[in-house]
């Protein structure tokens, strides 16, 4: 397929090769992609400036040198050489695949979401889970950039060789591989950060922390001020993972009904002295429900569709 499509590119190719070529990239948008990318990288490398070389006349007044030294007989001009042809014209097509996956890697990628969360992989295998209103910024290169606008959670894949950069404008966090999330909107007045797993280095202004799982860090922007702060009884990261962390059971409850829309009650006061510490991912509200009446030995009940009842001894 490679002597195929330097052909092509060449203008060399025959109709039924022509019809090939063109039948690939029809087969797929990517195809398609990369052969127009192709096809802009010879064009402008044609158009590169340079003196002009006659290449046939060179090579027969090589060839002819070397003949004459060698005693040897008729040069063959380089044209007819299909050989020699095909072979510089898949060298020629190896220095465009590279050029044109070069150009692809150096792209950035946008992401955005609007009024719904929003997962998507990136070209290293991290995720990135976009809360509503938020939009990454992403280059891959020696470097793994983001440039962030709104709440994102990112589950970061290991490579030494490449720190992976979030940067929020005032924030700069640094990671190798990890789990954690920035909360950075332009309507608030602080940047945070929430790690969940690893460890990360967050910067602002010439001051620094170093953040381990379950770590938390705000900046203000108003005062210039990073700090470390004491992780909440809830926390959720990306979508719907959730860690409870001696969470009072009023506030479980109210977390539970925001994610999931859903009502939820507490058949006694005693019950909202209980406490939970758990964490769930991506888990059904039913399942979520169930767990917390295992662990208080309470009795679930659904009195509606989308209502449910916790009822039991309080704590």
């Amino acid at each position: 397929m490679s002597d195929r499509l330097a052909r092509y590119l060449s203008g060399e190719a025959d109709a039924a090769e022509c019809q090939a070529v063109e039948a690939w990239a029809a087969a797929d948008a990517a195809q398609a992609a990369e052969l127009q990318a192709m096809r802009a990288i010879w064009e402008a490398s044609a158009e590169a400036p340079g003196p002009p070389v006659d290449v046939d006349r060179a090579w027969v007044r090589l060839e002819a040198r070397i003949a004459e030294a060698e005693g040897r007989g008729r040069v063959i001009p380089f044209h007819q050489r299909p050989v020699v042809r095909w072979a510089a014209a898949a060298a020629v097509f190896a220095g465009v695949v590279l050029g044109a996956r070069y150009w692809y890697q150096q792209r950035p990628e946008e992401f955005m979401a609007a009024n719904e969360h929003v997962r998507t992989v990136l070209q290293d295998n991290s995720s990135v889970v976009l809360s509503p209103g938020s939009n990454v910024n992403v280059r891959m290169k020696v470097e793994r950039h983001i440039s962030l606008r709104g709440e994102a959670y990112f589950e970061v894949q290991r490579d030494e060789e490449r720190p992976f950069v979030v940067e929020t404008g005032e924030v700069t966090v640094t990671v190798l591989g990890t789990a954690f999330e920035v909360s950075a909107y332009d309507t608030s007045n602080s940047v945070l950060v929430r790690v969940r797993h690893g460890k990360v280095r967050v910067v602002a202004e010439g001051d620094s922390v170093i953040l381990h799982a379950g770590g938390y860090a705000r900046y203000n922007k108003s005062a210039h001020l990073l700090e470390r702060l004491a992780a909440p009884p809830v926390e959720v990261f990306g979508e719907r993972i959730i860690h409870f962390q001696e969470a009072p059971m009023t506030t479980v409850v109210k977390q539970l009904e925001k994610l999931f829309q859903v009502k939820v009650e507490l058949a006694n006061a005693g019950l909202g002295r209980c406490t939970l510490t758990a964490t769930f991912e991506d888990e059904p509200i039913d399942y979520i429900l169930r767990v917390i009446a295992d662990t208080h030995v309470l009795k679930l009940t659904q009195s509606a569709p989308g209502t449910y009842v916790l009822d039991g001894e309080g704590c």
